[in-house]
């Protein structure tokens, strides 16, 4: 693999065809992997996560960036199950659209079972504030023993 720095300006502008140009005459024959992974192929890869969960639930909860991840998963989900996005971006909107684009694109059709929280970005893409801080450690506390269970190791769930 070979990874293409580009400038702010050009990143602006990546869906743009004469971007994709660029990049091709600069690097001949290549497959371009959208900002965050996200397309139909990874939405069937996302799909497969539900099958690798071993205990029954009602609402399985993800960060989205892209959305991807949220559209892969809720095309997987029970009747009887749903989604929870919890935006990482502010001003983010804009991804319940391209969650509802991304699943027609990948399983022909939308569903309606996630939603998007979009009030805990705390101010931006990795922000992080007193409170989040103490909803981590309190959340760790009083689930520790099921977060073993689930990861197999506490580490796999902490969040710096």
């Amino acid at each position: 693999m070979l990874l293409k720095y580009m400038d702010r300006s050009t990143y602006r502008r990546k869906s743009e065809i004469n971007v994709a140009k660029q990049l091709h005459r600069e690097f001949g024959e290549f497959y371009l992997i959208p900002e965050g992974g996200s397309n139909s192929l990874a939405l069937h890869g996302c799909a497969e996560i539900i099958e690798e969960i071993t205990v029954d639930f009602d609402v399985i909860c993800c960060s989205c960036g892209t959305g991807g991840t949220l559209a892969g998963i809720a095309g997987a989900l029970r009747k009887d199950q749903r989604a929870l996005g919890f935006a990482v971006l502010k001003g983010a909107s804009f991804l319940n659209d391209d969650v509802s684009a991304f699943q027609e694109s990948a399983f022909g059709r939308t569903t309606s079972n996630w939603s998007i929280e979009q009030g805990f970005h705390f101010g931006g893409y990795a922000k992080k504030n007193v409170d989040l801080k103490r909803f981590i450690s309190s959340f760790e506390a009083l689930h520790e023993k099921s977060l073993k269970f689930a990861c197999g190791a506490k580490d796999h769930v902490r969040v710096a």
